[in-house]
């Protein structure tokens, strides 16, 4: 219950310690989580975070403080279900380094925990990439390669989930593998390779998923839980757009078999309801649409805290599931498409306002309206084409051309 339960001002305002003895024992709980962090397993770290944590409620806050609750912070987050405590406390944690004018010596963690974890419940996706900017250049400032080279996979990863120009990230991804190549610590080399492979194939520069990569996910294979997560959340996603569905709940599977979910979870969710909606209308089971209804759930209960990040998918996975059900009410549907496109529009996800057009469209020329389904075509070609993405841009001329050829 520390720290639970408290509003922002009573946690800011908790008594400051001035004993060395209790300030060098948080920094030695400091140490021993940042040395054990690659050696032990998540399990324990979280079990010493803790211990951290009830240390620093009785002993008093001190210039340890913002870093012990930032991580306290992503332990809660990561293990319950407090999303919003989790938030504020983070959010203590940043206020915190200002109060003991500590921003520069602990920023670099403090915004990479943050703004990596808790924040992107509630903040939008691209101001959680602008603070972790902010903790990359402290990180650089600092001479601390590894955190500035962690903040940085991060922001680009929320660039993407923003919708930032496919060539944007191409730009930052190779940038960023050029200068991976001459560290002699190449701990962040695989998670850019990944990147790089997702963004390649959706620019539409491949034809397909790297094996190289690939041959990484097997059954045998020892690789981090953090490599595998991220691995399974690109190779989701990708799968999705390019139409592998199989692939898409392996990988989807994959992530949950190996207790995975957290953060990413949910945008996990999002592209599992929708993979599972897919394979409904290959294979007819319920149990597809159960799926898909659980995806609902994850979504709503996001949004509630963040509709900026996650109201247009709620909507999108509702208009799929109308679309497919015994009885369709093609007005309902419709609605849930529009309002999933304005949605996205709204919060700049312009890959995201694409693919609701884009399943729009497909609705549409399933009930056997050719004029919309060929206008909500042409929209969703003109958001991938701003996206970047020649790869779906030819996708979908190719599905317009085949209604204009049965239409003729």
């Amino acid at each position: 219950s520390m720290y639970i339960g408290f509003s922002t001002s009573e946690l800011l305002g908790m008594e400051e310690s001035k004993n060395p003895i209790h300030i060098a024992i948080m920094n030695f709980y400091r140490e021993l989580i940042f040395v054990s962090f690659k050696v032990i397993t998540k399990q324990l770290i979280y079990y010493y975070i803790c211990r951290w944590a009830q240390y620093n409620s009785t002993n008093g806050f001190c210039r340890h403080t913002p870093e012990c609750l930032a991580s306290f912070a992503c332990a809660l987050n990561d293990w319950f279900d407090f999303s919003r405590e989790s938030y504020k406390i983070g959010k203590v944690a940043v206020d915190l380094m200002k109060k003991y004018d500590v921003v520069s010596d602990c920023a670099p963690f403090v915004y990479l925990a943050v703004y990596s974890s808790v924040a992107l419940l509630v903040e939008p996706y691209q101001s959680c990439a602008d603070m972790l900017q902010r903790g990359y250049e402290f990180s650089m400032s600092k001479g601390d390669t590894d955190l500035a080279s962690r903040n940085l996979v991060l922001m680009v990863q929320n660039l993407y989930f923003g919708g930032t120009k496919l060539s944007v990230l191409k730009k930052n991804i190779s940038s960023r593998i050029n200068l991976e190549t001459q560290r002699s610590h190449q701990i962040l080399l695989p998670f850019w390779l990944i990147f790089e492979d997702t963004v390649f194939t959706l620019i539409g520069d491949q034809e397909m998923l790297s094996p190289n990569i690939e041959a990484d996910l097997t059954e045998g294979g020892t690789v981090s839980s953090d490599y595998l997560d991220f691995l399974c959340h690109q190779r989701m996603q990708s799968s999705y757009w390019l139409g592998h569905y199989d692939r898409a709940k392996y990988y989807a599977e994959r992530k949950i078999r190996q207790g995975l979910l957290k953060f990413k979870s949910i945008v996990s969710e999002f592209y599992f309801g929708l993979t599972a909606i897919k394979i409904f209308q290959r294979k007819g089971k319920k149990v597809w649409i159960n799926r898909t209804e659980k995806s609902i759930a994850s979504m709503k209960k996001a949004a509630e805290n963040s509709e900026w990040n996650f109201q247009n998918k709620v909507y999108l996975l509702e208009a799929e599931l109308s679309s497919v059900s015994k009885h369709i009410d093609n007005d309902e549907a419709l609605e849930k498409y529009n309002k999933a496109i304005e949605a996205a529009k709204r919060s700049k996800f312009i890959h995201e306002e694409g693919l609701a057009c884009e399943l729009a469209g497909f609705h549409c020329n399933r009930v056997g309206d050719k004029t919309n389904a060929l206008n909500f075509l042409s929209r969703a070609k003109e958001c991938y084409n701003e996206w970047g993405s020649r790869m779906k841009v030819k996708f979908i001329d190719n599905e317009i051309q085949q209604i204009n050829n049965t239409a003729s």
